[in-house]
């Protein structure tokens, strides 16, 4: 059986890593995966080196709204460029799907899964699904990975008709949490639809890995100090703001903790950060590495994982590989976090995404008591490898076939 999988990505990262996830850990292995993503995808290479030999990468050009015009976009203010995203969506559409159509129709494959972001996200997504029902093929997928939002009143004769398009095309629609699922209902084709689920990610447990450098070797810092350690990318979302508010009470009372914020971003997003610092947590232990694909290099050595997400964080990956490290997370409450984290205070951390007093509390209260530290850590751990597998996560994508 030949599988292909389609994504549309502008960042890499988690969507990345679950698509290696899922082929690695998939039950049949005489069954084959074609994998096609746009080619000027950030995280390409990652996604290449996750991949097994015999797994088939193609890369397309198909043009993509958030990639046409991005230069002179960037020059307009905030509204303006969303505007025209949407509109360059709607008028890209026809082309894209005629061009994805044929790929789909070379490639030849016996199931489709479509992996993309939010909802609507990218547009090519929705239309794989909805080329591979006109191809006369049944079995589609779509699997999103961030939560849906509601229609853009302009556009809202066209969203419908694309939300009823790729609800007659699929026999699943896939959520990786119950919020992310949840969120796609408040649109109106979707909110009665029997075709919504919610599979929870998965990830192979590489916390016994051979590491040549962990995160203290690369950032010069002594073994016996102690690192937190953010990763994300640099939008505004992530919560970069919130987190350094709360850092400056931290340093309050422990001044020598170190603190890595590790990701990637645009010249604009690193800028923004760079200023939180100096505003907040000036002369600080504060670290901006950037981008660091290889995470058992990051977590090897932190002490503390701390996710400040402020909206759209549908299940939280990044806690995940914390926890199969043994490693506290602190996090907010925000979308899927608490579902991934579990049992607040028992194997993780969480608390309102709007109160930074008490997230910096919740981050010094484990700096002070090490043996609870340690405690959330190994509860953690055993939630992480009970529940989310990578070979259950697979499993249970298998079975929707």
């Amino acid at each position: 059986m030949k599988i292909i999988i389609f994504t549309e990505n502008n960042r890499g990262g988690g969507m990345d890593t679950f698509i290696g996830s899922l082929i690695n850990n998939w039950p049949k292995k005489e069954d084959t995966f074609t994998v096609i993503c746009n080619q000027n995808h950030p995280g390409i290479t990652y996604l290449a080196n996750l991949l097994t030999d015999d797994t088939k990468l193609v890369k397309h050009a198909i043009p993509l709204n958030w990639s046409l015009g991005a230069s002179l976009l960037s020059i307009l203010p905030f509204i303006a460029q969303r505007a025209l995203r949407q509109l360059f969506r709607v008028l890209l559409s026809p082309i894209q799907y005629f061009l994805i159509k044929n790929l789909l129709r070379q490639e030849n494959g016996d199931h489709l899964f479509s992996v993309n972001g939010g909802y609507p996200g990218g547009e090519t997504c929705r239309l794989a699904n909805i080329a591979w029902k006109k191809l006369n093929k049944t079995q589609s997928v779509h699997n999103i990975h961030n939560f849906a939002i509601n229609y853009r009143r302009v556009f809202s004769i066209y969203e419908t008709f694309m939300d009823k398009q790729l609800e007659a095309s699929c026999s699943h629609i896939v959520a990786v949490s119950k919020a992310c699922a949840d969120s796609l209902r408040i649109r109106p084709v979707f909110s009665k639809s029997n075709k919504i689920m919610h599979i929870y990610n998965g990830l192979d447990d590489n916390s016994k890995l051979p590491v040549k450098k962990g995160i203290k070797d690369i950032l010069n810092i002594r073994y016996e100090e102690t690192l937190l350690v953010m990763i994300g990318t640099f939008e505004e979302r992530k919560g970069h703001e919130f987190l350094l508010k709360a850092m400056s009470y931290v340093y309050q009372k422990h001044p020598n903790v170190h603190l890595a914020i590790i990701g990637g971003g645009s010249e604009p997003e690193i800028l923004r950060v760079k200023e939180h610092i100096e505003k907040y947590t000036p002369n600080k232990n504060i670290y901006l590495p950037g981008f660091i694909d290889d995470v058992q290099q990051v977590l090897k050595g932190a002490d503390m994982l701390l996710i400040p997400s402020q909206e759209f964080e549908s299940f939280g990956l990044t806690a995940l590989e914390a926890m199969l490290h043994g490693i506290p997370v602190v996090s907010t409450d925000t979308g899927g976090l608490p579902e991934t984290i579990g049992e607040n205070l028992v194997t993780g951390f969480y608390s309102a995404k709007d109160n930074y007093e008490l997230y910096s509390k919740n981050i010094s209260y484990l700096l002070d008591n090490k043996e609870i530290s340690i405690k959330i850590g190994i509860n953690g751990n055993r939630r992480a490898k009970k529940l989310f597998s990578s070979s259950r996560m697979s499993q249970n994508y298998h079975d929707l076939i």
